[in-house]
């Protein structure tokens, strides 16, 4: 029969060791399994941190294209606002929806604001921010309206562009 040996602390079960017939008690935990739990939490703070520029990247990528995207839907609302009759450049001039009746391209024309606002400029929203309008007739009583507006994000040139018909009812 084998002899167990009791220590101060009943609750703790003995460990035997290698040995034959030595009986040792288990306190704290070994290094081995310091260095893994060590080695865990540097692991997943290195992948953490390896993370965060990319996700500062995206997010600021995504709030250049959400701006790009609200200038456009906000200057195609304020056209769509003024009506069939009014979308000519010329009318479009005189309520301030673009800059100027002579085209920069073939039925296109810039556009600094949307309104009044001085937030509405995208020059002053987004990096090299442009904003370009586009009057097609497609039939009698039917034209489309695209509104582009382009920006500079980290040396490469992003568009958001919108287009929707505005047809004499």
């Amino acid at each position: 029969m084998q002899q167990v040996l009791q220590g101060p602390r009943d609750s703790e079960p003995p460990v035997r060791n290698n040995k034959p017939g030595s009986v040792m008690k288990r306190r704290g935990f070994s290094l081995i399994e310091v260095l893994i739990a060590v080695f865990l939490v540097v692991l997943c703070a290195m992948i953490v941190g390896a993370t965060m520029p990319i996700a500062t990247a995206s997010r600021e990528k995504s709030d250049l294209l959400t701006k790009a995207t609200g200038l456009a839907q906000k200057q195609l609302e304020a056209i769509r606002g003024v009506g069939y009759p009014n979308v000519v450049p010329s009318q479009l001039a005189f309520f301030g929806l673009i800059d100027n009746v002579t085209p920069v391209a073939t039925n296109t024309y810039s556009f600094t604001n949307a309104d009044s606002a001085v937030f509405d400029n995208p020059a002053n929203v987004l990096p090299n921010g442009v904003g370009r309008l586009r009057i097609e007739q497609l039939e009698i009583d039917l034209r489309r309206v695209t509104v582009e507006v382009t920006y500079n994000d980290r040396g490469t040139t992003r568009t958001a562009r919108l287009a929707t018909l505005i047809a004499n009812l």
